[in-house]
């Protein structure tokens, strides 16, 4: 299987093996990039097809990943939703991830932009960066999700 992928549980990358999998296809607007990270962090350490399975359930409680309005809320507001995963630093996360994809968009007027500066960056200097900006995430998380933004080749 070697195509692009249009979500990234479509991905067959994996950390234990050399994969043949291109990268996603290029989110068009900060919103699908947002909701992209969203799911990387959601299905962080769970089961991929639950998550899958549930998406649409899951956009619904999460407000469709509205950078705006998630940037604003609370974390024990959205808990009390019915289609929020029920892991509080999770929800966290998500919240704080929506102000810093704010943060992103008003120092460099879009997420396309700011991954665009990190292009001279090695590696090792881009996971920093990433980890440094965003929580509840890894290094493998960053590395997956980049490779679904087709950042990463």
């Amino acid at each position: 299987m070697n195509r692009q992928h249009q979500a990234p549980w479509e991905c067959i990358y994996r950390k234990e093996e050399k994969s043949d999998c291109k990268p996603g296809k290029r989110p068009k607007s900060d919103q699908k990039y947002f909701e992209i990270l969203c799911l990387c962090l959601l299905q962080a350490g769970l089961n991929w097809g639950s998550i899958r399975k549930h998406w649409k359930k899951y956009k619904e409680g999460f407000y469709r990943f509205d950078i705006y309005r998630l940037s604003r809320m609370r974390a024990n507001v959205l808990l009390k939703g019915p289609h929020v995963i029920k892991n509080n630093r999770k929800v966290e996360a998500v919240i704080h991830n929506a102000k810093e994809f704010q943060k992103i968009r008003r120092e460099f007027g879009s997420f396309f932009h700011f991954l665009k500066t990190l292009n001279p960056l090695r590696r090792e200097e881009l996971f920093k960066l990433l980890l440094k900006r965003f929580i509840h995430i890894g290094a493998y998380t960053v590395k997956y999700y980049l490779h679904s933004v087709g950042y990463w080749k």
